[in-house]
């Protein structure tokens, strides 16, 4: 099944495109595709699956990247995760002799290098988890 995130693309696709296809791999996509075709992926679609279907497309012309938006999401880590991290900090804390963390004064959020899980944007956890 796929994320509410790549349901809401295909939904925006659909308001201003004759045809919008929703595939989960390159061998999916039909032969008789021509003409300027769009591409997009839900958050978690890996990079790699995004670079199939568009070798797939095969483009005479090339590709060209659009970008309409910079991520500024939110995402909280789960309670038991910031615990752990809590955690974490104060081991470090201790093992290093160094000072703890502080908090930007947000909630109860676990501070990394002195700030809050605020500013740490969903994509970096992301690239961070698969690197």
């Amino acid at each position: 099944e796929n994320s509410s995130n790549t349901r809401a693309l295909e939904k925006v696709a659909a308001a201003s495109c004759p045809r919008v296809l929703r595939v989960n791999n390159a061998d999916e996509l039909p032969g008789d595709l021509s003409g300027t075709v769009g591409v997009t992926a839900g958050a978690s679609a890996p990079e790699e699956l995004v670079d199939r279907v568009v070798a797939r497309l095969a483009p005479v012309h090339g590709v060209e990247v659009v970008h309409v938006t910079d991520e500024d999401e939110y995402f909280p880590p789960p309670p038991e995760l910031r615990e752990f991290l809590k955690g974490l900090s104060a081991a470090l804390t201790l093992g290093l002799l160094a000072p703890p963390a502080s908090s930007d004064g947000v909630g109860d959020e676990v501070a990394v290098a002195g700030r809050g899980d605020r500013f740490v944007s969903a994509a970096d956890v992301l690239a961070a988890l698969a690197g």
